[in-house]
């Protein structure tokens, strides 16, 4: 045989190797939910399913917003949610329809603590960026949905290390990050099974994402907080090991095929009305109040599914809240598929099952969370992944909040309150930008000004400081006071920088400011590093500064303005 010869006979062999392969360990269909449907008749609240955190041509993703809208088109969904990266600044386009598919114009934000997605904000007056709390409150602030983005991420720059920050909702399972963590083989078998059965192949890497679901049980003891699948979708192959590169000649997986393999379902109050307008709306009103559940198509198409409680005369569904003086009835209803079994789960654990369905607990338990959990057998991952994840329902939270503890202080010192003059105050700027200080006249006597203009940014990093060097000497300190403004919102961030050797060692906590004058305090345990050389709260001594910066994080370079302050004190509880 001639070495052509032989070198097409053992690709022939491999190839039919690869075949066999494929075909032994090919994902099964969707399954058909057969026997296993609903008997009652009573009404569910109406449902539509769609795509939540998709990114397209403005960003990183693949194909403009009409051919995604055509893709979910073509897998039943109706309604996307776009969310391309950004800083917030560019003006949200309004919601539309395409091929009859709701597309809402959201946005993804870099952080440092992880990425944060929104919808339903305004338009950023300033880039919004920096540290995780800071962002979120800025979306909360322009009236955004907020949602922490593939928190388990394998990658670190990708996951999310603020558990701290009040979220408004978190991505219990994200498609882009589910693969990473996967070994060559069971991504090897991936591509092999793709051409065959695409959503079955994306699915058969997912696994039950055990810390993400303790986190998320854990946050809903303390607040509400949503819990949504992402579809993380960019229509275009991502590169193994290689950060923030896509191979767009390469639609694997493809937008249509990530769709047709999970979605979330939203319960909305009514039918929607064909209004784009109107139907954002109450689509961002389900998103807010947890009326939302998750349910991967690739294992089986969902049929009915409603998870709601009862207690007395009131009656909610998921993500809803009841006290606890009176027995709660729980009430979870499902198409199941044969082998499907719902789990009811009480802070985490598991209190009830039934393969029926139709499962009803009660409980007098007390203040606790429930959700809930459709498994089925044979599903893949390690651990199995769940085929519908509901929200929650808080029973014993619906109390009003207690009162606001005020922190009483034992010694506060004046940095600076009506001074005609700015002794003991300096500027510091990098080498292009301009920055300086005065005492102005206020209504309520005198403020201190930082005025500044940012350079363009070509050279290092432009920023203005207000700086007041050796603040340690004013005695302990464990929190700083003050009231602020500024001539356009933005934000200023507070710092403290260590007193002698070379090395820059510095914490911060920036606080938001607008034309409103408003009294702010920033605690030293609150502060976070702001160099490597920080570690832990600050370390305040007698020769520490104060600064107060205004940088590039939250301010476009070539940018001039004013920021006043007055009534700084150094306090001590």
């Amino acid at each position: 045989m001639s070495r052509a010869g032989a070198r097409a006979t053992i690709g022939a062999v491999l190839a039919l190797g690869l075949l066999l392969l494929g075909g032994l360990t090919l994902p099964e269909p969707a399954r058909d939910l057969g026997a296993g449907r609903l008997t009652s008749d009573d009404p569910l609240p109406p449902v539509v399913a769609g795509a939540f955190h998709v990114h397209s041509n403005r960003s990183d993703g693949a194909d403009s917003l009409e051919a995604i809208a055509a893709a979910a088109a073509r897998t039943g969904l109706s309604f996307v949610v776009v969310t391309d990266h950004g800083d917030g600044t560019r003006a949200p386009e309004p919601p539309r329809y395409h091929a009859n598919v709701l597309i809402l114009d959201g946005l993804e934000v870099t952080t440092t603590d992880g990425h944060y997605l929104s919808v339903g904000h305004l338009q950023a007056p300033y880039p919004l960026g920096g540290e995780a709390r800071d962002v979120a409150a800025d979306i909360e602030r322009l009236g955004g949905f907020g949602v922490a983005a593939h928190p388990a991420s394998p990658k670190p720059a990708l996951a999310w290390t603020d558990w701290s920050t009040a979220v408004g909702g978190i991505e219990w399972l994200n498609a882009d990050s589910a693969w990473r963590d996967e070994s060559w083989l069971r991504l090897g078998l991936a591509v092999l099974h793709y051409p065959i059965r695409p959503a079955q192949a994306i699915a058969a890497l997912f696994d039950r994402p055990t810390e993400t679901l303790w986190r998320w049980d854990t946050m809903t003891q303390a607040r509400s907080v949503v819990a949504l699948a992402g579809a993380d979708a960019h229509g275009a192959a991502a590169v193994p090991g290689v950060a923030d590169v896509r191979l767009r000649p390469i639609p694997i997986p493809s937008y249509e095929e990530v769709f047709r393999t999970f979605a979330i379902r939203v319960q909305l109050d009514e039918v929607w009305s064909g209004d784009a307008a109107a139907d954002a709306a109450a689509l961002l009103e389900g998103l807010r109040e947890g009326r939302v559940y998750t349910a991967i198509d690739a294992l089986a198409p969902p049929g009915r599914f409603h998870f709601a409680a009862r207690s007395g005369g009131d009656v909610v569904q998921a993500g809803g809240s009841l006290g606890a003086d009176l027995a709660v009835e729980l009430t979870v209803r499902a198409d199941l598929p044969p082998g499907g079994e719902i789990h009811l789960l009480e802070n985490g654990a598991m209190v009830q099952r039934s393969n029926r369905p139709e499962l009803r607990y009660v409980t007098t338990a007390g203040r606790a969370v429930y959700r809930v959990e459709v498994a089925l057998v044979e599903s893949p991952g390690r651990p199995a992944i769940p085929w519908i994840v509901s929200n929650a329902i808080r029973v014993g939270f619906d109390g009003p909040p207690g009162p606001r503890h005020q922190d009483a202080t034992g010694n506060s010192v004046v940095v600076f309150t009506d001074e005609p003059d700015v002794a003991g105050w300096t500027v510091e700027h990098d080498a292009e930008s301009l920055a300086a200080v005065d005492s102005t006249e206020a209504v309520e006597g005198r403020e201190l000004a930082l005025r500044y203009a940012l350079s363009d940014g070509q050279g290092a990093g432009p920023f203005a400081a207000l700086v007041h060097e050796r603040i340690g000497e004013a005695g302990e300190f464990d929190r700083i006071r003050f009231r602020v403004r500024s001539d356009a919102p933005g934000r200023v961030s507070v710092q403290l920088r260590a007193g002698g050797g070379e090395e820059d060692v510095r914490w911060r906590r920036s606080v938001y400011a607008d034309t409103t004058t408003r009294e702010v305090t920033v605690r030293l345990q609150e502060m976070r590093p702001a160099t490597s050389g920080g570690i832990g709260p600050p370390v305040v001594d007698a020769e520490s500064s104060l600064l107060f910066v205004v940088d590039t994080v939250n301010t476009p370079p070539i940018t001039s303005g004013v920021v006043w302050l007055d009534d700084l004190r150094l306090e001590r509880r």
